[in-house]
Parts: C-alpha cells; structure tokens; sequence
C-alpha cells in the first residue's frame, strides 16, 4: 500500500515540476545518445595514445635439425636468435605527441557538438513555446467568438440577427477548434522528439517566449572546431617528422645461440645487429598524404572561420531587424488594432458595422497577435544557430 502511495507521490511531484531550457540541457549533456557515441569516440583514442608509447615486440627465430649417427638420431635445437627493434631518431616522442594532440584535437570536436545539441534543444524548446503560445492566442480567440456568438444567437431569437450571421459565427468556431486540435498535436510532437534527442523522460516544460537573450561577442579563433582544425594541424606536422625518421636506417639488436658444427650439443652465443637501410623506397607515399592531409585540413580551418564569420554577421543583422519591428510592433500595431476591436464589437452590437466588418478586424487582431509570436519564435531561432556556433553563455 505505502509502494503504490510512494509511485503516485513522485508521479504528481514529477509532472508538477516544470524543466526550464538549462534543467533539460543539463540532462542532455548526461543522457543525451547523440552525444554519448561522440563520447566514446574521445575515448578511443587513448587507445591511439598507448599504440604509440608501444615497444615493438621482440622477434624470436628458432630452428631444429635432424641428428643421425650410428647409435641415435632425432630432433634438436641448432639454432636460436632473440632480436628486438629499436625506435631510434625520436620516432616514439613523435608518435605520442601526433596521438595525443588528436585526442586533444577531439575533445574540443566534443565541445563543437555539445553546442550543435545546445542549440538543437533550444530551437526545439522555444519552438514548443511558440506553438503553446498560438494555443493560448487562438483559445483567447476562441472564447471571444464563443461570447459573440452566445449575443448573437440570443438577438436571432429576438429577430434581430440573420441567420447568416448566426451560421458565419458557428463555423469560424469551427474552424478555431480545429486549428486548436492542430497545433496540439504538433505541440506533443515536437515534445516527444525533444525529449527523444535529450534522451530523457517527458517532463512540463516552463519557459518564456516573449524573454530574449542578447546576442554576445564571440572569438572566432577561440571556437571549439577552430581549435579542433588547429591541434590536428599540429598532430600532422608530428606525423610527417615521424615518416621522416622512419625513412633512416632501422637499427634491431639480439642474442643469437648457434649449435657447434663440430661438437653436438655445444652451443656458441653472440649478440646480433641488423641494420633496415630504405634505398629505394624512403615513406615518400607516407610523407605526401601526410603533407596533402595537412594541408586539407588548413584549408578546412579557413573555410570555417570565413563561414562562421558570415553567420554571425547575419545572425545579427536579422536579429536587428526583427527586435525592430517588434518595437514597432508594439508601440503601435496592436494597442490601435485591440482599440480598434473593441469599436467593431459595440458597433456591431448597436448595428452601425456587418458582422463581415467585425470579422476582418477581429481576425486582423488575433493575426497581428499570432504575428508578434511568429517574430520572437524567429529571434529564438536565430539565437539556437548562435548557441551552434558558440555556445550557451
């Protein structure tokens, strides 16, 4: 009894409980799919990083031979060598710096996509509220129609209204309901596919789509795929040191024991020293793709500063012009619409203005409200790609 008492207290605290953007985003970056085959990524090169501080194995030969005589024969050990390869001319130090650099390299690739999910979620959020905001405004509208229609059934009863007016009213309210059944929908929609990418349980949201965020200054070449291109540069310029030493002569030392020719079952020892000298072939192949990847990769770094340049540029710009006409907007669109709504009703109710002349004002007025949210929605979006770029701040 108090286990199933227990289950329905944290079902009423857990819908109860409303998920601003930064609650969601904190568990994103915990729970989130996308991020965690990203995460596992990053890790695998601690892998690359100990095959780098790797000592080759040594190398063991060993044979056997026949031994015939006129009282025995059989098989014994003639010959056992034991050699081990030397990494010489700072080959290894290359390797560890080239494999350490692009694990650095990835964990600022990490970053890139935290803020790709950063602003994928916030879009995603505010795109939510924008779509509650229309409910709200399109049931607001719904209940002023519902009045009117309430005034104006009572007057065809009286034998003051026309029943045109009367089937007008019914089927805007109609049409109202539907829209409203429609962006529920979408609204639930778009929940669940939040939440999906968050990879976390439903949960109310609560936030506020008429509150927005400035637009702060960002480093270009301190953002995290910048830094990204920069360390893999770097990590390609250890790599083509490291193809350079490896084209120099390879040096192996060992221990060699060979059985006397003359006395079976005697053994002679020395110490090995094999030189690996490349004449023909000096890692040319190995050094150009390094080179030519280097370079693809300066190209890249390029690419991105003169795009993400121009994405600020015009996040900005559009930012500008759609926080101006909301200033616009609301210094003088809607207070004379709303004034001009309220005329049209007491008009209509005194029967100086058609229902028809009710109607284009009144959708005019719900449409310029609809409007207003349609540009705070764009302004969020706009700041979504932002926080792609740079990040929350």
């Amino acid at each position: 009894m108090f286990s199933r008492f227990y289950v329905v207290f944290l079902l009423i605290i857990s819908f109860s409980y409303a998920a601003t953007y930064e609650d969601i985003l904190l568990q994103a970056f915990k729970n989130s799919p996308y991020l965690k085959s990203y995460e596992y990524q990053k890790k695998a090169y601690d892998g690359k990083i100990l095959s780098a501080k790797r000592t080759y194995n040594p190398e063991i030969d060993i044979e056997f031979g026949r031994l015939v005589s006129q009282t025995e024969s059989g098989f014994a050990l003639t010959s056992f060598s034991l050699s081990q390869q030397l990494r010489l001319w700072g080959e290894k130090d290359f390797a560890i710096k080239s494999a350490v650099l692009q694990k650095k390299a990835q964990e600022y690739f990490f970053q890139q996509q935290k803020n790709i999910l950063a602003g994928q979620i916030y879009q995603i959020f505010y795109e939510i509220l924008f779509l509650d905001q229309q409910i709200k405004i399109k049931q607001k509208e719904l209940e002023n129609l519902q009045k009117l229609y309430s005034f104006i059934k009572e007057k065809y009863d009286l034998g003051d209204a026309l029943l045109i007016d009367v089937l007008r009213t019914e089927k805007d309210i109609s049409l109202i309901q539907l829209e409203i059944q429609k962006l529920k929908s979408e609204k639930h929609a778009r929940e669940s596919y939040l939440f999906a990418i968050a990879g976390i349980n439903p949960q109310k949201i609560e936030g506020d789509l008429y509150q927005l965020r400035s637009l702060k200054d960002i480093s270009i070449s301190k953002l995290p795929l910048i830094s990204y291109y920069k360390l893999l540069i770097k990590s390609y310029d250890e790599e083509i040191k490291r193809q350079k030493v490896l084209a120099k002569p390879q040096i192996s030392i060992g221990l060699v024991a060979e059985e006397d020719a003359e006395e079976l079952g005697k053994y002679e020892f020395g110490i090995g020293i094999s030189f690996s000298i490349p004449v023909f072939y000096r890692n040319q192949g190995e050094i150009i793709s390094a080179v030519n990847r280097k370079k693809q990769l300066i190209a890249k770094e390029k690419q991105y500063k003169l795009q993400y340049q121009a994405q600020i540029k015009s996040i900005s710009g559009q930012y500008k012009v759609l926080t101006d006409q909301i200033k616009k907007l609301d210094s003088t669109a809607i207070d004379k619409i709303k004034q001009s709504l309220q005329l049209a009703l007491s008009g209509y109710k005194e029967g100086t203005i058609t229902y028809l002349d009710l109607s284009s004002i009144r959708k005019q007025y719900y449409q310029t409200l609809l409007y207003k949210a349609q540009l705070y929605y764009q302004l969020h979006k706009l700041y979504g790609e932002f926080i792609k770029i740079g990040g929350i701040r």
